[in-house]
């Protein structure tokens, strides 16, 4: 079989991206978090439900510029690339490979929900974890996707601080990472010190393997995340106040949750 690969600009670009989310902020792109805020916004952009959790943007001018870096190298770069990608792995493959890596991510919720006290749902995530991992081939299968009981809402160290009263600080958004905020920021930093996959965690020695995982990571989430992001920002009145207003308001409803 004839394996397609990406051109030279496309694969840096992006091995480029995946080094940056080690560098100190892994995952900022999150699938997840695209589709629950997919779901807070109007076909234009605008909120479902009015009073949005409010964000400080001190820096609009200059995320506006890499607001609109990100969206040129998203649609430009990265969509292309995902075309081919989706041609050479099949779906059940990459589906796969999610449940392998979403199960990786067990720490990082653990931590999440132990910092805010929720026993009951560190305890929910620690059997969700421990039957994938057996009875799911290491992750690769989702053994407990009928099990209502084994779903609790995913937690983070940046939700964590807001349940302690920390407020987001401020608004920003990263080159290739895209929007963020103070709070969320070093919350992301914390969480790679329980990622085994992470630089400062050592369960993954080797550096080259580091970056493999979270490339292979990174560019298998990509078609599902180029696909929701569109869908956000297609139709929008003003993109970059959906996605910012929409970032913001999903951070409240999960903090509140």
């Amino acid at each position: 079989m004839k394996i397609l690969i990406p051109s030279g600009i496309p694969f840096a670009i992006i091995a480029m991206w995946a080094l940056l989310s080690k560098a100190g902020a892994e995952d900022f792109v999150d699938l997840d978090d695209l589709l629950e805020m997919d779901e807070l916004l109007d076909d234009d952009g605008t909120l479902v439900r009015e009073g949005s959790a409010a964000i400080a943007d001190p820096l609009k001018g200059l995320n506006l510029a890499f607001f609109g870096f990100n969206d040129a190298v998203y649609k430009n770069i990265f969509q292309l690339f995902t075309l081919q990608y989706v041609r050479v792995i099949p779906k059940e493959a990459r589906k796969g490979i999610g449940n392998f890596f979403n199960n990786l991510e067990y720490p990082r919720r653990l931590t999440g929900s132990l910092l805010q006290f929720r026993f009951g749902r560190a305890s929910q995530e620690t059997g969700k974890f421990l039957i994938n991992t057996t009875a799911g081939m290491a992750g690769f299968m989702d053994a407990t996707q009928e099990f209502e009981a084994l779903q609790p809402p995913k937690e983070d160290i940046g939700q964590a601080f807001g349940t302690w009263g920390f407020k987001h600080g401020f608004y920003f958004v990263l080159p290739f990472l895209g929007p963020t905020s103070l709070r969320d920021f070093v919350g992301r930093i914390g969480g790679n010190y329980v990622d085994p996959t992470s630089e400062p965690c050592t369960q993954v020695d080797d550096s080259t393997d580091r970056m493999i995982l979270t490339a292979v990571d990174t560019v298998n989430d990509l078609p599902d995340i180029i696909d929701i992001y569109n869908s956000i920002t297609g139709s929008a009145i003003d993109p970059y106040t959906a996605v910012r207003d929409g970032y913001a308001q999903l951070r409240a409803v999960q903090v509140a949750e």
